[in-house]
């Protein structure tokens, strides 16, 4: 078992792209196992989904909204957040503009372990430096794990609503946290 004091978080650079889209790899070929059809699992690749990264890293206009975490020189995780994309709807209550966290994943042999969470934390602290009130995120609502961290941050869950991932119909859950400050607290109390 890895010590969580030996993981590093740094920001994300253009050599991570390969290393990042691994991890996304392997972290859906364990955590979606029949919540997406196999097919699509299998037909997963890190190769095509480091050019993805690699497009995403570039864009990335501040360095604290791409995490990425390492253990002796392997990246075991990676969370990336920024501008809410507008297909997620405003409820009214939210403070000020509002962040969304567009990816957390963490390699499955190194969940529990708060790396997740540290990421989170840097990427949410990051936000609210920028002046974002409050955040938003969503989840494949049968991904139980992914579901059971967002409420223990606090988030209020919209109604699950279908989506579609890689051709596959599924449901997804919006998380919102109307204050991102609340958020930030909970993040540090969950790392300390």
């Amino acid at each position: 078992m890895p010590d969580p004091r030996d993981i590093k978080l740094r920001p994300a650079e253009a050599k991570d792209a390969s290393a990042v889209g691994k991890v996304q790899v392997e972290t859906w070929q364990d955590a979606y196992v029949g919540i997406l059809p196999d097919r699509v699992l299998l037909e997963m690749r890190a190769v095509r989904s480091a050019g993805l990264w690699s497009n995403a890293i570039a864009k990335n206009r501040v360095p604290g909204f791409f995490q990425v975490a390492e253990w002796q020189d392997r990246l075991v995780g990676f969370c990336q957040g920024g501008p809410r994309r507008q297909d997620i709807k405003a409820t009214g209550n939210e403070a000020g503009e509002i962040a969304e966290i567009y990816v957390l994943y963490v390699d499955p042999s190194f969940q529990g372990l708060g790396v997740g969470t540290a990421m989170m934390g840097r990427v949410v602290d990051s936000l609210a430096e920028e002046g974002f009130g409050s955040l938003v995120l969503t989840v494949l609502s049968a991904n139980r794990s992914g579901v059971a961290f967002y409420d223990k941050l606090g988030g209020a869950a919209d109604l699950p609503m279908e989506c579609t991932v890689m051709g596959a119909t599924t449901e997804e859950t919006v998380y919102r946290w109307p204050d991102i400050r609340a958020l930030q607290d909970r993040l540090a109390g969950a790392e300390g």
